[in-house]
């Protein structure tokens, strides 16, 4: 199936489960108004009481076990049915009259039927089905892709569809029978779905790879059972002569055999991919599923074992199947993700949020229902408005619960986590001040700064790319340890698998992920010692990559922290997209110097400025020595690596009132204004020094010396006509070419 087809399948079956547990909702609050509160023998024509719940209204009415009921609201009961049918007519609050026998006396009392609805299990349930939906939809759509996520995504909806199976639909004839034929279809699609996701985690290992019947076996070996014990059951409810004695072997076999070895095959596979892991990271991802799946197993051992031997471990027990059921998928999300989204911090104060909204929304639900209840309960025939009001209620609580869940939100983050908000806060005003700074270099050195500082990194580094060859350069970096040689190694092209891979993910990753997708960026990310790497994105264009070194504490960047800078990473992508095409008819992608055009233009106007007010100028041309060399012998990655240095190195040399431009290949063009000639040589000697010392930008010849030969020629003053850009340019390029024929690496002067 298409990705496309499995999403809508998943969001289906995910409304289904809405559908389903809302239709629980109501079955248990018109059940609840119509409970009485005694229960009656197994055979459906002995009406004797054999239990009555204290508390209730049976037991407030005066009804004890032995009582044989005669007539339930004026209706005679013969049968469990007729009973059953009474009840149904029952309204919460409205005094019925119920008559029973009483060792030989014939007796009438006033029971008000109505009973408190069990808050607590409700919760319980409707927590495990939000959890195991929860599960499948950020298996589907937050994990990375693949078959693990595929697996856990339909396994745990598949749980949840079968939490959410109400016990009864009165408008459904015989769901009774419908529910036990999709309870069993799902247990044995969960159980092949299980089998086959312990088989993939941390990942194929050969031994599986090398038997696919194994695939085969573990659906056919899940949906036999569950088809078979189903079909069973059907047969045994249209009394199908001889099936019922199977329907119950089926049903003890089921729970008591397939159930439990099911447990201990997964606890089995998981213990063999443990052995064949040949890395940490797998090992753990195994032990961390294993410690998921054991406690299931052993509940379903306990459970078998109790039935078996009739033992009642008290209602502890059943609460705790939901937090059993629910760990296993949680865990095996966390071992998809490597951990790295699992914080005990967040998870607690997330846990606190949905604890607060949980008791806000109940006592909403409570006080709302019991308003509408008390206003219409005494309209006769309520039923249906009874499930309509529910539903209305519903709808409130549904278009409050954001309101409620965001104002709980703010309220626990200022008294529990003010540094993050700060934190946030501080994001949040850088984003907004970089589109004043106007061009790519004030915000590169900006970003990194103010990113090491809020994030508490040893560093960081910020690439663009460069729309014409596809390659990420480096714009900026900062570290608490500066290096002269942290961006040497940073051209990386944009379609490296592990930059597509942090283009689709769109969120932060770490660096072990990376390198496993791509060894030619571990390796370049491994220079600035890169821990975490997020792209950039606009739309589906990659602008950049943001790479943030260890936290100066160790610990890892928390699943706060990944969405903060995740959505500053999406500010930042805008905000360099918009500079960059702003820029890109002035400034040169990989140098960040003025564009040919740019430069000629800018010499012009300044030549004419200058001969106006008879002011001096010196014009310039630089070209790199034996760059061809470097491009011959190490490529035009380490010749770009080169130009880029170079082009940084002579900015941070010259005046703001001077201008540098590539004028074209290892050439560059550049003024001084204000200079006279003499000025000038003395400034074109200390760009000459710089580029000399500076470090080699090819990992592979550290050794390598960068020198350049420079041609300096100056404005004459007077002239009729002045000079033009062209003439100065072509006089300094001569200057420059004498320097090439003395032996380069030298500032030679027009006429000199």
């Amino acid at each position: 199936m298409t990705r496309r087809s499995l999403t809508a399948i998943l969001i289906f079956a995910t409304l289904l489960v809405a559908v389903l547990t809302l239709i629980n909702g109501i079955n248990e609050t018109t059940k609840g108004g119509r409970l009485i509160g005694f229960s009656l023998g197994d055979d459906q024509s002995d009406l004797t009481i054999s239990s009555v719940i204290s508390g209730f209204p049976a037991d407030l009415a005066g009804l004890e076990p032995g009582d044989m009921v005669i007539s339930l609201d004026g209706t005679p009961t013969e049968t469990l049915p007729d009973i059953l049918g009474a009840a149904a007519t029952l309204i919460r609050g409205k005094p019925t009259s119920l008559t029973f026998l009483r060792k030989g006396e014939i007796k009438t009392v006033q029971v008000i039927p109505g009973a408190p609805l069990p808050w607590g299990s409700l919760l319980w349930g409707l927590l495990a089905i939000l959890g195991y939906t929860a599960v499948a939809l950020l298996a589907r759509f937050r994990a990375p892709d693949g078959l693990p996520s595929r697996l856990l995504s339909f396994f745990s909806i598949a749980v949840a569809l079968e939490l959410a199976l109400p016990l009864s639909i009165p408008w459904v004839p015989n769901w009774f029978l419908y529910r036990e034929v999709l309870f069993y279809l799902l247990t044995g699609l969960q159980l092949g779905l299980e089998l086959h996701l312990a088989s993939v985690i941390p990942k194929r290992y050969a031994w599986f790879d090398d038997r696919p019947w194994l695939t085969r076996l573990y659906y056919t070996i899940g949906l036999s059972a569950g088809g078979i014990t189903a079909l069973l059951s059907a047969a045994d409810f249209f009394e199908i002569q001889g099936t019922s004695g199977l329907a119950d072997f089926a049903h003890a076999a089921m729970n008591h055999v397939v159930l439990v070895g099911w447990g201990l095959a997964v606890v089995t596979i998981l213990i063999v991919q443990f052995r064949n892991s040949i890395t940490p990271g797998h090992r753990n991802q195994a032990l961390i599923v294993l410690s998921g799946v054991v406690p299931w197993v052993l509940y379903n051992i306990a459970e078998s074992f109790a039935r078996t031997q009739e033992i009642d471990f008290g209602a502890w027990f059943d609460l705790a199947q939901p937090i059993v059921l629910l760990l296993y998928p949680v865990v095996i999300f966390i071992a998809i993700f490597r951990y790295h989204l699992f914080d005990i911090r967040v998870a607690f104060k997330r846990s606190l949020v949905l604890a607060l909204v949980g008791i806000v929304v109940i006592a909403l639900f409570s006080a709302v229902f019991e308003a509408l209840s008390s206003r219409f309960g005494q309209i006769e025939q309520a039923g249906p408005l009874q499930v309509a009001l529910f539903a209305l209620t519903m709808l409130l609580l549904g278009l409050l619960f954001n309101p409620v869940r965001r104002f709980i939100q703010r309220v626990v983050d200022a008294r529990f986590y003010p540094e993050k908000i700060a934190q946030k806060e501080r994001l949040a005003e850088l984003a907004a001040n970089l589109p004043s700074l106007g061009n790519l270099g004030a915000i590169g050195r900006l970003v990194v700064e103010e990113v090491t500082r809020v994030f508490g990194v040893t560093s960081s580094t910020l690439l663009v790319s460069d729309p014409a060859s596809g390659l990420l350069l480096s714009l900026a970096s900062a570290s608490d340890e500066p290096s002269d040689d942290n961006d040497s190694s940073l051209l990386l092209e944009s379609s490296d698998p592990g930059i597509d891979q942090l283009r689709l993910a769109r969120r932060p990753l770490p660096a072990d992920i990376l390198a496993a997708a791509s060894p030619a960026l571990a390796q370049r990310i491994g220079t600035v010692g890169a821990e975490t790497a997020t792209g950039l994105v606009n739309g589906d264009t990659l602008v950049g990559l943001l790479l943030l070194g260890p936290k100066n504490d160790r610990s890892k960047l928390t699943t706060e922290e990944q969405g903060l800078l995740r959505m500053f990473s999406h500010n930042l992508a805008t905000v360099l997209e918009n500079v960059r095409l702003f820029q890109c008819a002035t400034y040169e992608q990989l140098t960040g110097l003025l564009r040919r055009e740019a430069i000629l233009e800018a010499l012009e106007v300044e030549i004419e400025r200058a001969s106006r007010y008879k002011r001096p100028l010196t014009v310039g041309m630089i070209d790199l020595d034996h760059f061809k060399t470097v491009n011959d012998t190490w490529g035009h990655l380490a010749g770009d690596a080169m130009l880029q240095k170079v082009a940084t190195e002579l900015k941070d040399c010259l005046r703001t009132t001077d201008q540098i431009g590539r004028y074209g290949g290892e050439e560059f063009l550049f003024f001084l204004t204000e200079t006279d000639l003499e000025t000038g040589v003395r400034v074109a000697e200390k760009l000459r020094a710089a580029i000399e010392h500076l470090p080699s930008p090819v990992v592979e010849a550290p050794g390598l010396q960068i020198t350049a030969s420079i041609g300096l020629t100056e404005l004459r003053l007077g002239t009729d006509p002045p000079p033009t850009a062209t003439d100065l340019i072509r006089t300094a390029d001569g200057a420059l070419y004498q320097g090439k024929e003395a032996g380069r690496n030298r500032v030679v002067t027009a006429g000199s």
